[in-house]
């Protein structure tokens, strides 16, 4: 139901940034004879840090490959998908299961203002509870993790560049492989490097009245 206070989004002040949301493919066609360079990488990255994340805790940590064994060994454990090796760069987004950064980060919180000290100490430790729930804390690395993966995406394709995601790989594996901590799980990994061509047609994509539903399912 739509009322006269009804709001109605102006024109888009960032146009380039909804064209690279929609123009974003998942590509697998690689120059394999050029890689990106470590400033490039190290962009991706930061611009990946900008994602969201509930209190600013950041959970996320990124571990790059590009030596050209190591890569091999790693399409391998991805069951075969051979633009990993192809891209020259392979960059594996992790989470934090358990709050690692939650001490500095409340500090900042009052630091900056934004909280007291009293404020800062109580959500801490509800942050900490929530975390002591195995579960609850490996759906939090996942969901801040794969936002920052997003980011990475975006960043990639802004840039020209070709990146596909990964969830099909032997996480076990690449936890061993990259030598995680046991706390930091492994989330997406993505292939990126230089674009080596064309890629296909983008498939359909579901229609907005498909897959939108309004108060419930």
């Amino acid at each position: 139901m739509s009322s006269e206070s009804d709001f109605v989004a102006p024109e888009p002040a960032y146009p380039e940034a909804l064209e690279a949301l929609r123009t974003r493919r998942s590509g697998h066609n690689f120059d394999p004879t050029a890689d990106i360079d470590d400033e490039t990488l190290r962009t991706l990255v930061e611009d990946a840090t900008f994602a969201p994340s509930s209190y600013n805790l950041q959970p996320w940590e990124f571990v790059a490959v590009q030596d050209d064994e190591r890569l091999d060994q790693l399409v391998e454990l991805a069951y075969g998908q051979e633009h990993i090796a192809e891209a020259g760069t392979a960059v594996l987004v992790a989470g934090h299961t358990t709050p690692k950064t939650a001490d500095r980060v409340f500090e900042e919180w009052v630091e900056a203002g934004r909280m007291d000290e009293e404020t800062a100490e109580q959500t801490k430790e509800q942050t900490l509870g929530m975390y002591a729930d195995e579960r609850a804390g490996r759906d939090y690395a996942v969901r801040n993790a794969s936002l920052a993966a997003q980011n990475f995406l975006l960043s990639a394709h802004a840039r020209g560049l070709t990146a596909t995601p990964m969830i099909g790989f032997d996480a076990e594996g690449v936890a061993d492989f990259l030598e995680l901590p046991d706390e930091v799980v492994p989330v997406v990994l993505i292939a990126v490097g230089p674009s080596g061509g064309p890629e296909p047609e983008r498939l359909p994509r579901r229609d907005v009245d498909e897959v939108l539903h309004r108060e419930q399912f």
